[in-house]
């Protein structure tokens, strides 16, 4: 698998509410666990998820003010001029650097060199920089999301040889302990009437190289009080304002995230296996 100098993690969908910012708080909280020097970003402003829960904050739970993106989370806005920091992130040389994009800005993306050609030249500049996207799709039973791979799929095999600098992985969102069942758009199935429908984009995924993995399905109240207590996971297994229960759904939680990053999606993100 070709090495990058810089590997961009875009958590992105077309479709809101699938899981994509839970997504990426439990990215940015492995790699963090595991030492691994992380820029973050949050392109829906201050009000996104992954800035709630992973910004640095003083001892009086205060968020600091600047944020640093090694230490807590930059947030800006994908669909205003401050968009450019998407790519403006790659300059302070850091290895690994996650974004979580707004739901439905691939639009936005596109305005990134303000002309007709924008994502193309985005790429050109990636390819220069020896940088990689990697493209995190969360994926649930409703076909909106898988639609929304396919058109990602379709805009990165115009790219023509830039395409060698973006990455796709498939991430199925397990929540309400679903099972491959039921994601029939995703995986195919067979009708009522004997025809066979679906899973005609993950064949194209995984035929240009992309990977397949799932988010594992986390308790709906013990996420809740994630969100109102502002904890990441790591630290979550230790806050007393926790019980132990849900000190220990959460620990399964990560554990379970570990273990469902295949080798794939490792060597993707320039991490061994």
């Amino acid at each position: 698998m070709t090495e990058f100098s810089h590997y961009m993690c875009l958590t992105s969908s077309m479709k809101g509410g699938g899981g994509k910012s839970t997504l990426a708080c439990t990215l940015l909280d492995f790699l963090r666990r595991h030492d691994v020097e992380v820029a973050a970003y949050d392109a829906d402003g201050a009000i996104g998820t992954l800035s709630d829960m992973h910004a640095a904050r003083d001892a009086d739970g205060r968020p600091h003010d600047p944020q640093t993106p090694l230490e807590g989370v930059v947030a800006y806005n994908i669909r205003d001029e401050s968009r450019a920091l998407l790519f403006n992130s790659l300059a302070a040389g850091h290895r690994h650097i996650l974004h979580d994009v707004a739901g439905g800005a691939l639009a936005d993306m596109q305005r990134l060199f303000g002309d007709e050609n924008s994502l193309r030249n985005f790429f050109r500049a990636l390819r220069s920089a020896h940088a990689c996207v990697i493209f995190f799709h969360v994926v649930t039973p409703d076909v909106s999301t898988i639609e929304s791979v396919a058109l990602h799929l379709d805009l990165t095999e115009k790219l023509g040889d830039l395409a060698g600098n973006a990455r796709h992985v498939a991430v199925l969102n397990r929540h309400g302990d679903r099972q491959d069942r039921d994601f029939p758009h995703w995986f195919g199935y067979t009708d009522a009437a004997g025809v066979v429908r679906g899973g005609k984009t993950r064949a194209r995924l995984m035929s240009c190289g992309g990977a397949e993995m799932f988010l594992p399905a986390l308790n709906d109240r013990t996420m809740s009080m994630l969100k109102e207590l502002r904890r990441p996971f790591a630290k979550a297994v230790y806050d007393p304002a926790l019980s132990f229960i849900d000190q220990q759904r959460v620990q399964i939680f990560m554990e379970d995230f570990e273990n469902a990053l295949t080798a794939d999606v490792r060597g993707m993100l320039g991490l061994s296996a």
